[in-house]
């Protein structure tokens, strides 16, 4: 009787295998044309799980799936990768959401949780999990003839300042570069002056002092080579985002035989856990095994009472947040109220519960 099954299981297995080889045989090969929004992965922890993820599938097709990639942002600028993926200038993009909040308005969605997840894992199985609970995300990418491959995190957020800044009080009067609607109202409340910049202009504007410091994820500032500019980091254990994002366009996508749109859609969740496990890790040690090597860093971890008492002098933004989008038609009280079980599940301990009703 065993020696049947073993027979039937190493059948059936060798058929998989044969399909395997047979479908990556039979398609004709193609070569994906790719814009990315960053720099080559030797200095962008995003086009890094690009990389990755392309040499995924382009083994599991066994070399019948390729890609030609166009970096730093040759063929457009940020906002303007969705339209290129959109109109089918290219088969894929590479950016973020966060650029074009009227067409894609629940992307910027983790951006909006002070003191939320810092481990890139919690957040990338958080937003796979509300990806999967919630179909308005993908609806949203299908009105712009999108198909998402993945969604990846970044590394957690600090402040690079000019001089030292190791406490809340350090921060007033003090102007500091930031991005989004968000980020300045959360520095506000604690006595810092806004001043809204792309990570690109940072280096310039701290050293010519325009701003006195900046707040980015480190592996941004890495790129940016911020830190030879302001060499003080204060690290706030403040959030980490997944706005790392691929995006395909939908006819490119549908051309492909169905085991081969398979092969893509699973190396992005394999791209999100490896991301968020492994790769983000790696990239973060080799960042400050980097600043470390100038003589004038100098690193510093916001107090668990400073935290805390910032946390409680923040406007409920993710409330604001749910009220906005859910008069847009979205289930945003039911994201955000998701957003804290589901990362609390998986051992974030939040300071303070967002997205009250009043």
């Amino acid at each position: 009787m065993k020696g049947r099954v073993w027979k039937g299981l190493l059948a059936v297995s060798f058929l998989l295998v044969f399909c395997s080889v047979a479908f990556a045989a039979e398609m004709k090969p193609v070569s994906l044309r790719v814009a990315s929004a960053y720099p080559p992965p030797a200095s962008a922890l995003a086009s890094k799980h690009l990389e990755m993820w392309e040499q995924m599938v382009t083994e599991k097709t066994k070399g019948a799936v390729t890609f030609k990639n166009f970096w730093g942002a040759s063929l457009g600028k940020l906002p303007e990768h969705l339209s290129l993926v959109q109109s089918g200038a290219v088969d894929i993009a590479l950016s973020y959401g966060w650029y074009t909040p009227t067409k894609l308005p629940l992307e910027n969605f983790d951006y909006v949780f002070p003191f939320g997840p810092t481990d890139p894992y919690i957040v990338a199985k958080t937003m796979r999990t509300l990806n999967e609970e919630f179909p308005q995300f993908k609806k949203d990418l299908e009105k712009q003839n999108c198909v998402k491959m993945f969604q990846t995190p970044g590394t957690t957020f600090v402040f690079l300042s000019k001089t030292p800044i190791t406490k809340l009080s350090d921060f007033k009067g003090s102007k500091c570069a930031v991005i989004g609607r968000y980020f300045g109202r959360w520095i506000g409340v604690i006595g810092a002056v806004p001043v809204a910049a792309p990570g690109s202009e940072r280096f310039t504007m701290l050293q010519t002092g325009v701003v006195d410091s900046s707040f980015n994820p480190i592996d941004l500032a890495y790129t940016f080579k911020d830190v030879e500019q302001a060499p003080y980091c204060l690290d706030p254990s403040l959030l980490v985002t997944s706005w790392i994002s691929c995006w395909m366009n939908m006819k490119s996508f549908q051309k492909l035989p169905a085991d081969v749109q398979k092969i893509l859609l699973n190396a992005g969740i394999d791209i999100e856990t490896i991301a968020g496990k492994d790769v983000n890790y790696k990239w973060s040690d080799m960042i400050w095994a980097e600043w470390k090597k100038n003589p004038k860093f100098k690193y510093a971890k916001l107090s668990d009472a400073d935290r805390k008492a910032w946390a409680e002098k923040c406007e409920d933004v993710p409330a604001e947040w749910a009220a906005e989008v859910s008069a847009q038609g979205y289930p945003g009280w039911e994201l955000v109220k998701r957003f804290q079980e589901v990362s609390g599940q998986l051992g974030h301990k939040w300071v303070r519960t967002w997205g009250v009703k009043k």
